[in-house]
């Protein structure tokens, strides 16, 4: 009896070993897309929440300052209102108390009067950048695996450490230095016709200001770090991008900032955007690009086409 056991073992040959292997093999390529499959649709999920908290903080500092959070320029753009100190501070940071950040939000008190950026003569490395290296989980996509956490090629930071962000603000559809594109490029100035733009202090956004409805316009929206230098989570000139170009344009020219501040993910057919009334919607990539532009502007009249 035991003989015969052995003789059975031995007749186990080395094609039956390879055809098991060979099965295991095709059993893990079926799975392994299923398994990405649904651990995307849970980053998708994750990202779409983040959002929806950013909408609400947004929302709430509406309810208690009478207005949108603001960020500030850190140059002389237009006429800033008398008293004014050109700070640099941009709209996520104001937003940082209703978002269960009061303490960091205090430890950035110093940058009210002082130019924060990472210039030599501004609050940067030396006071401020273990505060402005924070990184907040809740303004990155867990789907970009590629962006570091903080960067030290961030434009006005360079080479100055800085955390970055995953989620800007719209700035409205015209392309920054725009020079020959048929539009007037207005991120410099206070003509831009979105809803978050580092002028915006000077003209304080409200919900009443959207007139093309708070559920027809893209308040928030993604894009990549790794492909924008200018994602400085504190910052506002790290803090808004545009709908100039098409969605999920990967230029791989991150210092090009004309074509690189636009919107962007890694979910792979779109990008989630938070809109106005604080509802968020998942945009495919092939919306038509018009349409797309139109979401992007606070009161340009046009017929609400967010699918």
């Amino acid at each position: 009896m035991l003989r015969q056991r052995r003789d059975s073992i031995r007749a186990f040959t080395l094609i039956e070993l390879l055809v098991v292997i060979a099965i295991i093999a095709i059993l893990i390529g079926l799975l392994l897309p299923a398994v990405q499959k649904v651990r995307e649709a849970a980053n998708r999920m994750k990202c779409s929440n983040n959002l929806k908290q950013i909408g609400l903080a947004i929302h709430n500092y509406h309810d208690t300052r009478g207005n949108l959070p603001t960020s500030v320029s850190p140059w002389g753009e237009g006429s800033p209102p008398a008293g004014t100190i050109l700070t640099g501070r941009g709209w996520i940071l104001e937003s940082l108390p209703f978002m269960e950040q009061d303490n960091l939000y205090r430890q950035f008190e110093p940058t009210r009067t002082t130019p924060f950026n990472g210039s030599a003569n501004a609050l940067n490395g030396s006071n401020m950048q273990p505060y402005a290296t924070t990184v907040l989980p809740g303004f990155r996509c867990p789907s970009d695996g590629k962006s570091t956490k903080t960067m030290t090629n961030q434009y006005q930071w360079s080479p100055t450490s800085t955390a970055v962000t995953s989620y800007k603000g719209v700035i409205g559809d015209v392309r920054m230095g725009s020079a020959g594109t048929g539009s007037p490029d207005t991120h410099n100035t206070t003509q831009a016709t979105g809803i978050f733009f580092r002028n915006n202090y000077q003209v304080p956004m409200t919900l009443a200001s959207i007139a093309d409805g708070t559920a027809n316009t893209f308040m928030v929206g993604e894009d990549v770090p790794q492909q924008n230098q200018h994602s400085a989570l504190y910052y506002s000139n790290g803090d808004y991008a545009s709908c100039h170009f098409p969605l999920n344009n990967f230029p791989n020219q991150p210092g090009n900032w004309p074509i690189a501040m636009s919107f962007r993910s890694f979910h792979g057919s779109g990008a989630n955007f938070l809109l106005a009334d604080s509802s968020v919607k998942f945009i495919n990539q092939n919306m038509d690009f018009t349409a797309y532009r139109s979401a992007c502007t606070r009161s340009g009249g046009e017929i609400p086409a967010i699918p």
